[in-house]
C-alpha cells in the first residue's frame, strides 16, 4: 500500500546516539536499501564483492574528511543491526560505484544509470507572494526506492537544527532547510571526468555540512573546499533572499544566479566552461524540464507561494519523463523511475513541505525544523 506521508524521527544527543535512533526507527527500511543498492549495481555489472570493497575504502575517506559525520555513520550501522561497511555504501553510493568497475570504458557506459534526475527551483523574495524566500524540487529515482525514503529532524548541541529529506541510512539528507534559514536542494550530474580521481569527500557528505552552516558562504564552500569524485548540482538558498546554483564537476565548478529572481535547474550542466555533460544523452527530457519549470513560474511573478510552486511540479508536459514523473513501461523493470518525493522549502519559516510520492497523486506534509529548545 502506497504510503500518504512521509515517515519521520527526531534525532538528538552526539552523533553516534543521533544515527543509532535513526537504525533502530528505519531498521527495516535501511536493510531494503542496502539491498536494493546492490541490486542494482549488480545489474549494471559491478560485483557486489566490488562495491564493498570500495564501500569500505569510503568508510576511511568519511572517517578522514568528517569524524562527527563517520560517528553517526556508525550509529546507524548499530541501530540497523547492519556491518558499517553497508551504510557507507549509501552514504558515498554515488563516488562507490565508479570505483567498482573495472575500467574506464565501463565507467562511461554505465554509470549514467545510476544517477538521480531532478527538476529543481529557486525563488527569491522579489517574486514571491509574501516576500519570502523558496526552493523546491521533485526528486526522481527508482519507484522502488521511494519506502525507503524518509524525513530526519536533527537536534544538535553544537550547531544549527536542521530538517532534511533522504534515504534511510544516508546521514547526510538531500533536500533540507536548517535554523539559521539555509535550505539546500539538488540535481544530480554526469561528466566525462566522473570517477577519475576517487576517494574525495563524498557528496553526501557536502550536503550534511551545508545543513550544518551557518553562513550561506561557508555552506557554499562545503561543496567547493576540495574536488569531488562525481559532479552533482547544489542549488543554495538563504532566507535573507540569497540565492546561488554551483555546478560541481570533479575539477571544476560554475555559479548561477537567479534571472528575475527565478532560477531553474535539471541534470545537465549549463555554465560550467570545458565539462562534457554526459547525463542528458540518457534523458534528454532535462533539457525540457528546467525551462518548463521556469515558464510556469514567470508568469505568476511577484506572486509565487507555495501553493503555486506545488502546483507547477505537478505538471505533466511531456509525460512521463516530466517534470512530475512517471514509470515509463518501456523501461526496463530495474531502471523504472518516477519522482519519488516532491518539496518545497520555506526558508523564512524553516520548513519543508514533501510529498510521498508523485506530487500529482499525494498530499504535501509540512515538516518543521526543531527549535532550540527541545518539544
Amino acid at each position: 500500500m502506497a504510503r500518504e506521508k512521509l515517515p519521520s524521527v527526531t534525532l538528538s544527543g552526539d552523533p553516534f546516539d543521533r544515527g543509532r535512533r535513526h537504525g533502530e526507527s528505519f531498521e527495516a527500511e535501511v536493510a531494503a536499501n542496502v539491498d536494493r543498492y546492490l541490486e542494482l549495481f549488480e545489474h549494471y555489472g559491478a560485483s557486489r564483492d566490488e562495491v564493498l570493497a570500495e564501500a569500505e575504502r569510503y568508510l576511511e575517506v568519511i572517517e578522514d574528511c568528517n569524524e562527527s559525520y563517520a560517528e553517526e555513520l556508525r550509529g546507524v550501522a548499530d541501530g540497523s543491526g547492519l556491518s558499517p561497511t553497508r551504510i557507507a555504501l549509501l552514504n558515498a553510493r554515488y563516488e562507490v560505484i565508479y570505483g567498482a568497475y573495472r575500467d574506464e570504458t565501463d565507467r562511461a557506459e554505465r554509470s549514467d544509470g545510476t544517477v538521480d534526475g531532478c527538476t529543481s527551483v529557486g525563488v527569491r523574495p522579489e517574486a514571491t507572494a509574501d516576500g519570502r524566500t523558496y526552493l523546491g524540487q521533485n526528486w526522481d529515482w527508482l519507484a522502488d526506492v521511494a519506502d525507503g525514503t524518509v524525513v530526519t529532524r536533527i537536534r544538535r548541541e553544537d550547531g544549527p537544527n536542521h530538517v532534511a529529506v533522504t534515504e534511510a541510512g544516508i546521514v547526510g539528507g538531500k533536500m533540507g532547510v536548517n535554523e539559521a534559514g539555509i535550505g539546500l536542494v539538488i540535481n544530480g550530474l554526469v561528466s566525462a571526468t566522473d570517477g577519475d580521481a576517487p576517494y574525495r569527500k563524498p557528496f553526501h557528505v557536502r550536503c550534511r555540512e551545508i545543513l550544518e552552516a551557518t553562513r550561506l558562504d561557508r555552506a557554499v564552500g562545503s561543496v567547493i573546499d576540495r574536488p569531488r569524485t562525481c559532479s552533482a548540482n547544489f542549488l543554495l538558498g538563504h532566507r535573507d533572499g540569497e540565492i546561488i546554483d554551483v555546478e560541481a564537476a570533479p575539477e571544476s565548478a560554475a555559479y548561477i544566479y537567479p534571472d528575475d529572481h527565478v532560477l531553474t535547474h535539471a541534470n545537465h550542466f549549463e555554465r560550467c566552461d570545458g565539462v562534457e555533460s554526459r547525463l542528458e544523452r540518457l534523458i534528454p527530457d532535462s533539457l525540457c524540464r528546467g525551462p518548463r519549470l521556469r515558464r510556469l513560474l514567470e508568469t505568476g511573478r511577484g506572486s509565487i507561494d507555495e501553493e503555486s510552486l506545488q502546483s507547477a511540479l505537478r505538471d505533466h508536459f511531456d509525460e512521463p519523463a516530466s517534470i512530475c514523473r512517471h514509470v515509463d513501461p518501456d523501461d526496463p523493470p530495474e531502471e523504472r523511475e518516477q519522482t519519488n518525493v516532491s518539496v518545497v522549502l520555506d526558508l523564512e519559516d524553516r520548513s519543508l513541505c514533501a510529498t510521498a510520492g508523485p506530487p500529482c497523486e499525494r498530499s504535501y506534509h509540512r515538516y518543521r525544523c526543531p527549535s532550540s529548545t527541545p518539544d
